[in-house]
């Protein structure tokens, strides 16, 4: 089987809105930037602009970690079959695709784009969950650790009818042209490697909307207690209030693909994980071969002089934007 750098998926749910209500009833919603330990990784993930000042108006919630629903009913997106299907349809059809995570994205309006990003790679024995995300993208940018790297099918899906919210990805790569799927979405997903597949999001801003430009990590995202729309919380004030069609959903799922039971038993048991050790005595090694001076500090997760020589050496080529 050959591989599919992405696929559409339509219908992407049997029952759409039986998901959107799930949605709705499964907040409260946090800023995204809240998810991020440190400006790099508030950068990393669009959520700010290096200064730590800016918390964009991008809500989030998981609702399946680990393999098991943290919401009741995400089961129904979490083990969804045509999610399964095309991720082994994107991964040339390895033989086990094991789904982990359910997170739900909610855009209230905004004038600018979610940048084109690709997301946060995972390696065996270093993953976000212990280590920074700039060393993950610094891994994956650098092309030293794929034999590492866990292979994450993710799905993207949308309840959003417009305007604005379009959705940009790069399926064949960020020399090519974006395919940009328009709303209505009508039930539709993509699903790809979202690891080396650049994907954005156009801007949100329905005529007359409230946009909210100096929210705190700590606001909230809620239904309205008539459950007719959604107040933006925070503090104690209200800051915004928004009808259901002002606001954008994002579904996404991720699957681990293993290309059998022994690479998952690999993984599983921890017989091949990488240590910080080796990550830094292999990247010290490649600045050598490329005759780049750089001496591993004794704490390479926070010395700056370190983080920039990676920087600068190990950089992915940004998308055309047409």
């Amino acid at each position: 089987m050959s591989p599919a750098r992405a696929l559409r998926v339509q219908p992407a749910f049997d029952d759409p809105d039986a998901v959107v209500a799930l949605i709705r009833g499964a907040g409260p919603y946090w800023p995204l930037a809240r998810y991020a330990r440190s400006t790099e990784e508030r950068t990393a993930s669009g959520g700010g602009d290096g200064g730590g000042s800016f918390v964009p108006p991008w809500f989030r919630q998981d609702v399946a970690l680990l393999g098991e629903p943290r919401v009741e009913g995400a089961e129904v997106i979490l083990h969804n079959p045509a999610f399964v299907d095309a991720a082994h349809r994107v991964f040339a059809g390895d033989g086990i695709v094991r789904p982990t995570t359910v997170y739900v994205n909610l855009m209230t309006p905004c004038t600018y784009p979610f940048i084109a990003h690709v997301d946060v790679p995972a390696f065996r024995g270093i993953t976000r969950a212990q280590y920074p995300v700039w060393l993950l993208h610094q891994m994956k940018a650098s092309g030293l650790f794929e034999p590492w790297r866990i292979r994450l099918a993710t799905a993207v899906s949308w309840f959003f009818d417009g305007p604005g919210g379009a959705f940009h990805y790069w399926p064949d790569g960020p020399e090519q042209s974006a395919v940009v799927i328009e709303p209505p979405y009508e039930n539709a997903a993509v699903v790809a490697d979202n690891e080396i597949t650049y994907h954005g999001v156009g801007p949100l801003a329905p005529a007359g909307a409230v946009e909210l430009t100096d929210l705190s990590v700590d606001a909230e995202l809620r239904r309205r207690p008539d459950d007719a729309g959604w107040d933006v919380l925070d503090g104690v004030a209200v800051r915004a209030d928004y009808d259901d069609a002002d606001v954008r959903i994002t579904v996404s799922w991720k699957a681990e693909v293993f290309r059998d039971e022994e690479e998952q038993r690999i993984v599983d048991e921890h017989l091949d994980d990488l240590t910080l050790d080796q990550v830094t005595g292999t990247f010290a090694d490649d600045l050598a071969r490329r005759s780049i001076p750089a001496t591993i500090p004794d704490e390479p997760l926070d010395d700056a002089a370190w983080v920039r020589a990676l920087a600068s050496t190990y950089t992915e080529r940004a998308p055309r934007i047409d």
